[in-house]
């Protein structure tokens, strides 16, 4: 009798064991085939950053900035926002929908949705770069843009003053004249100090609390000068113009100096260029799967 009990439950224990491995089979099977969702997006992104061609930028940034890969920059950027973009944010999405039930499948979803957030952290450093070399691109087209306005200033000015003295009016024309170039004398002295330095916390320092203060300072004396010929008063409206204009030179030049700070701080050779790029973020997960799957076939 008491063999037959046991023979009982030993039968009872090998369906219980039974049942066991085929609700875990079961298990995997439905995060399988959640997973197959969340790769499928994987398969967009990686396709998607192939027909980017990211890897143009390295030769785009170290040639001179023509209107030609300029328009090639600015179109990468252009893909990267209306494609890669909702591609990425869908790709991480995917990650919510996968089903793990036993703690060993929830493990893995966890290592999972880890390696697809360093993926996505990567393509996010990639879109910070492309944005950077597009901003700079841009700020430097406006310090050309700001020294071309203040030359044409410049000229104006002179123009001005030669017919104010023309005019006979040669005191007013000798007041604006003097403080004209004693302002040029104290601007560029001010600012050669800027250039002895390379470290942007310096060059900034000097912009700030130098250079700026000091133009400040100009356009307000300008701007209480009395003045009553009508072309000696143009050169000084103009005069301040260029202030103005030179003020915009150095802003935007502070800008050029955080942008670089900012593009120093990523590993170009580091940033994803092709969808194969992006396998190694995925190692971890694809050694943890393996192990499991071949438990459960």
């Amino acid at each position: 009798m008491k063999k037959f009990i046991s023979l009982i439950l030993f039968a009872c224990l090998i369906c219980v064991l039974s049942g066991c491995g085929s609700s875990s089979t079961a298990d995997f099977k439905k995060f399988q085939a959640s997973l197959s969702d969340s790769k499928s997006k994987e398969h967009d992104v990686k396709k998607t950053l192939n027909k980017i061609h990211i890897d143009r930028l390295d030769s785009l940034s170290k040639t001179d900035t023509t209107d030609k890969n300029k328009k090639e920059i600015n179109d990468i950027q252009n893909k990267i926002n209306s494609e890669l973009v909702p591609q990425i944010k869908a790709y991480e999405d995917s990650t919510k929908n996968l089903k793990a039930k036993t703690s060993e499948l929830k493990s893995l979803k966890k290592t999972y949705v880890k390696n697809v957030k360093q993926q996505t952290n990567a393509l996010n450093e990639l879109k910070k770069f492309v944005d950077l070399c597009n901003q700079s691109i841009k700020a430097n087209e406006d310090i050309l843009d700001y020294t071309k306005l203040f030359e044409k200033n410049r000229s104006i000015v002179e123009n001005n003053m030669k017919t104010a003295e023309k005019s006979g009016n040669s005191t007013e024309v000798a007041t604006i004249t003097k403080k004209i170039e004693d302002n040029n004398k104290e601007l560029k002295q001010t600012a050669e100090k800027s250039t002895q330095t390379s470290d942007p916390k310096e060059i900034k320092a000097a912009i700030n609390n130098d250079i700026m203060p000091l133009i400040n300072k100009q356009i307000k004396d300008l701007n209480q000068t009395n003045i009553s010929d009508e072309h000696v008063n143009a050169a000084r409206k103009h005069t301040i113009e260029m202030y103005y204009s030179l003020q915009n030179y150095y802003e935007t030049r502070e800008e050029t100096l955080n942008i670089g700070q900012k593009l120093e701080k990523i590993d170009y050779k580091q940033l994803p260029k092709e969808g194969k790029d992006l396998d190694k973020y995925q190692q971890d997960f694809d050694e943890e799967f393996k192990k499991i799957k071949s438990k459960n076939n």
